[in-house]
């Protein structure tokens, strides 16, 4: 599946996969404090996300592994396949170490875990939608 980056002027957009709506609405409300015009969509199955990426391109995802029906790593194999390639977090409060490989390996740029680093979030997307920026500044020019 190929689906085109936004351009400069575009929102940027935010994919959250996360079962605990209250967990959810906590990081979203996180990056909006660190990022402000970022919009960002909750879902809370690895259904809803697949069905969610078929149409709607995201320039970053956050993925919780456990959910409540389905799997982070579902949605994870589905975004690797992306051109252009979402930048991709998964986080889980089970940061065992064959999750983060398998995370990596599959395609995630950064493995977090809830309880200990989560808030490192704001500033990775940051930092990556900066990039974007830099890169859509040098191919206009």
């Amino acid at each position: 599946m190929t689906q085109t980056r936004m351009s400069g002027a575009d929102k940027l957009s935010i994919l959250l996969v996360e079962d605990s709506a209250l967990t959810a609405e906590q990081l979203c409300e996180m990056i909006r404090a660190r990022l402000p015009d970022v919009s960002c969509t909750i879902v809370s199955t690895e259904t809803e996300a697949l069905a969610r990426i078929a149409d709607t391109h995201f320039d970053a995802a956050v993925l919780d592994v456990r959910l409540k029906v389905g799997s982070g790593f579902g949605v994870l194999r589905a975004l690797s396949l992306l051109t252009p390639k979402p930048f991709l977090v998964v986080m889980t409060n089970y940061a065992l170490p064959k999750y983060r490989s398998f995370s990596l390996l599959a395609g995630a740029d950064y493995f977090l875990d809830k309880a200990t680093n989560i808030e490192l979030l704001p500033d990775l997307l940051s930092q990556y939608f900066d990039s974007i920026a830099v890169a859509n500044s040098e191919t206009s020019s």
